[in-house]
């Protein structure tokens, strides 16, 4: 089976089968863009706005230092895109979430999984 062949049978096998891919979140990226006096200033901007799937892996807080501590890890999954890295982050129902590892499942391009956390995202 070509890597094309089995490509369709994916997405049509996602599409079919899971109707409850239809979350929407956006991946971010920080770019620098020129301030007017010779320097620069750091945005976050737009790299995808995608459809998929979101799952929360871990919801718990935890006692440090007398303090708690909040730890929110989600998983998103969708149709792969290239360039994805951890220094991006993902905006989903108004929450920003850091990109902590993002896999191509079975090392393809055709889906891709990424753990996120909320804790602490800018």
């Amino acid at each position: 089976m070509s890597v094309a062949s089995f490509r369709g049978l994916a997405s049509t096998f996602v599409k079919s089968t899971f109707a409850d891919f239809t979350q929407n979140f956006i991946i971010e990226q920080l770019t620098e863009t020129p301030d007017g006096q010779g320097g620069f200033t750091e945005t976050w901007s737009t790299f995808a706005s995608v459809t998929g799937f979101v799952k929360t892996v871990t919801a718990k807080e935890v006692q440090i230092d007398d303090r708690i501590h909040s730890e929110y890890l989600k998983k998103f999954s969708f149709e792969y895109i290239s360039g994805i890295n951890n220094d991006m982050r993902i905006l989903y129902s108004g929450d920003y979430y850091n990109i902590r590892s993002s896999v191509s499942v079975v090392d393809s391009t055709i889906w891709i999984d990424i753990v996120a956390d909320k804790n602490k995202a800018a």
